[in-house]
């Protein structure tokens, strides 16, 4: 007996899908609804005066799942993605290997993004908002500071200090006046203790090279510059073993994934963002790649006399 649902007074029954009727099986769908239409105003006044008015049963025109076209992975913006992201990086990583990979911008390597007194990475600002900002939830724009645009801060002006004549000040050689409690040699100074940059928060990221690996860090984008910046202890000796020297051009490409539920079970969970940073080059190889074996060419044979 074919089943039925609760409710209803015709059983289902299995129709094999035709795709060469499709065409057909939407007019006949069409042409029931201009009568159901019909009928339905009819039965409004039939019941209205009370009449019985029989039940019109309802076909669904559903196409079988399995009929469906697979989704097709399109390019991000037109490049071609590392080989090896797919290949090692995403199963390394602990993360799916069909994750959408979208790619963010292109750069130049600078000083600043090498000098251990500046120990940060910059992202280029048109990348961020273009295609960075998308890819995050509010709570996340909010830890990288990316939720709103900041205001510009006027720059105070400094009061004009008028001179004044008076007496030369008097040297201060002992430590003394700075709590030290000795007394210094004539011309030596004080080392005051050096200042203290200012403590910037940021959102968790994974900054991730194809010969480092990964490393978590902080993303935040400052408010004096405007500056979308990646930085957090042990940011050098990481940029140290990606290789990368000043005026090396390199794509950065951005990738994270959600957690998807599915029949009451976790497939995946959330990751971090993940920022990969390639130097373009010919051969794009990985820490996961083998070395590649060489080839021995022999000389040239000479000719016999």
């Amino acid at each position: 007996m074919s089943p039925c649902f609760a409710g209803s007074k015709r059983p289902l029954e299995m129709v094999l899908y035709d795709p060469a009727a499709a065409s057909q099986q939407l007019a006949n769908m069409r042409a029931r609804q201009k009568e159901e239409a019909a009928a339905n105003s009819s039965s409004a006044a039939a019941a209205a005066s009370g009449a019985m008015v029989p039940h019109a049963g309802t076909i669904l025109d559903v196409a079988p799942i399995n009929t469906l076209p697979p989704l097709l992975r399109l390019p991000a913006a037109g490049r071609e993605e590392p080989p090896c992201l797919r290949r090692h990086f995403l199963v390394a990583l602990g993360l799916r290997a069909d994750l959408p990979v979208h790619f963010i911008d292109d750069k130049y390597v600078t000083s600043t993004d090498l000098d251990s007194h500046q120990n940060r990475f910059r992202i280029p600002s048109n990348g961020v908002e273009r295609h960075l900002r998308p890819l995050l939830n509010p709570q996340e724009l909010y830890a990288a500071s990316l939720l709103h645009d900041p205001c510009p801060v006027p720059r105070a002006k400094r009061p004009r200090l008028e001179l004044q004549p008076g007496p030369p000040p008097e040297p201060q050689n002992n430590a003394a006046a700075e709590g030290q409690g000795e007394q210094l040699p004539p011309g030596k100074k004080i080392k005051k203790p050096k200042k203290k940059g200012k403590v910037h928060g940021g959102l968790r990221v994974k900054l991730v090279s194809l010969a480092a690996g990964a490393k978590e860090l902080q993303m935040s984008r400052w408010e004096s510059s405007r500056g979308t910046i990646v930085k957090g202890e042990g940011y050098l000796d990481f940029i140290r073993g990606c290789g990368f020297r000043e005026r090396d051009a390199v794509e950065i490409w951005a990738f994270v994934q959600r957690r998807f539920h599915l029949f009451g079970a976790d497939v995946c969970d959330d990751s971090l963002l993940h920022l990969l940073v390639v130097k373009k080059q010919e051969v794009p190889r990985c820490c996961y790649c083998p070395a590649p074996v060489p080839v021995h060419v022999p000389p040239p044979a000479l000719p016999v006399p």
